[in-house]
């Protein structure tokens, strides 16, 4: 039973820390104060 328990809990670990890496790698690729530096917004209104 213990090696169930500490089984399921790793594989949990692994798999929170998994998700964490995925959000920061979004969080860091979609980042929206870069898209100003790239094409900035104009300053004429037509």
């Amino acid at each position: 039973m213990g090696l169930y328990i500490s089984t399921v809990a790793g594989f949990f670990v692994v798999l929170m820390i998994s998700l964490a890496m995925f959000i920061n790698y979004l969080r860091m690729g979609l980042n929206s104060h870069s898209s100003v530096e790239i094409d900035p917004k104009p300053t004429e209104k037509y």
